[in-house]
């Protein structure tokens, strides 16, 4: 199913349940139909089962675009999918993972995340995820050896929409674009990019290319022909079905505390810019709405480019 189709889905099985209905049996009548696979709770359900984990590493694989000896092996997923878990105790990030290189290499660890809102302040979110991790790779008091940390988030927005690539990778670089720290990435895949621009990327081969192509087609119950000779995807293809998914999860899959917030203080900012339209001095907006002074006087710089 597409977003809204999943969407609204999930919407009438909570209202069934409210009248008391069987939720079950509004389950089984759609049992062979695709789950849409960039819900927080479906995605987690796939790729933070231990079954799945071959599914799990190629995606890794092909996000970091990692190849041969580079590439992520045996991964342990540190925040696994555990049945008859509800939605309401999922961590973030979506799915976390560990891999040991052995021979004194310094381990890797991975986060993949999956954002639709194009929230003013997700950026913030994806650095804060970046600080988290990483303090909690040394005890204090113990030296800075730390792991190689990927965070990788697939994004519904553009984080750069000026550029024609829809894979980035964000590292911290001086001025002259030379690499300070090389152990902390953050991979941004934009994924609408990809599908709005389809005729533009169609000579992309990439793994991931294949990897958008393959959920898009599943999320649309399109043809899946074209990619059922690969082993990898057969098996993404059987664990969307949504016999695979108990109505008591589904339903109980909610945002995060953090995407709750950052919801709240989006509808702020649109306040706060619709006061600007006003003619409300910052000040007086900044007191009342709780968007930072600063952020009012970017806002505001904002529209005033608008205008131009």
């Amino acid at each position: 199913m597409e977003r809204k189709k999943f969407a609204e889905f999930i919407r009438a099985l909570k209202e069934a349940n409210k009248r008391g209905e069987d939720v079950d049996v509004i389950m089984k009548a759609h049992e062979h139909e695709n789950a849409y696979i960039y819900n927080d709770g479906v995605f987690k359900k796939i790729f933070a089962s231990e079954e799945n984990i071959a599914l799990t590493t190629d995606l890794v694989n092909a996000s970091l675009d990692l190849f041969g000896s580079d590439c992520i092996s045996h991964p342990r997923i540190v925040n696994p999918f555990v049945p008859g878990e509800t939605g309401n105790g999922s961590v973030e990030p979506d799915v976390m993972l560990v891999n040991d290189r052995g021979g004194g290499m310094p381990r890797d660890r991975i986060s993949i995340d999956v954002q639709h809102n194009g929230y003013t302040l997700y950026p913030a979110r994806l650095v804060l995820y970046v600080s988290r991790i990483t303090s909690n790779m040394v005890k204090r008091g113990d030296p800075p050896l730390l792991e190689n940390l990927n965070v990788v988030s697939f994004q519904f927005f553009d984080a750069f929409p000026k550029s024609k690539n829809y894979r980035h990778t964000v590292q911290l670089r001086n001025q002259e674009d030379l690499l300070y720290f090389d152990m902390q990435t953050m991979t941004i895949v934009e994924v609408k990019k990809f599908l709005d621009h389809a005729e533009a990327y169609a000579g992309d081969n990439s793994r991931l290319a294949q990897w958008l192509r393959a959920i898009d087609t599943l999320n649309r119950d399109a043809d899946f022909s074209g990619f059922s000779q690969d082993p990898v995807f057969r098996v993404l293809q059987n664990a969307v079905k949504m016999y695979n998914f108990s109505a008591r999860y589904l339903m109980t899959v909610d945002m995060s505390d953090v995407d709750r917030a950052m919801a709240v203080f989006d509808k702020q900012e649109q306040i706060a810019k619709n006061m600007l339209l006003d003619g409300d001095s910052v000040e007086k907006i900044a007191r009342n709405t709780g968007v930072p002074l600063f952020m009012v006087n970017k806002i505001k710089e904002r529209l005033a480019q608008d205008e131009t």
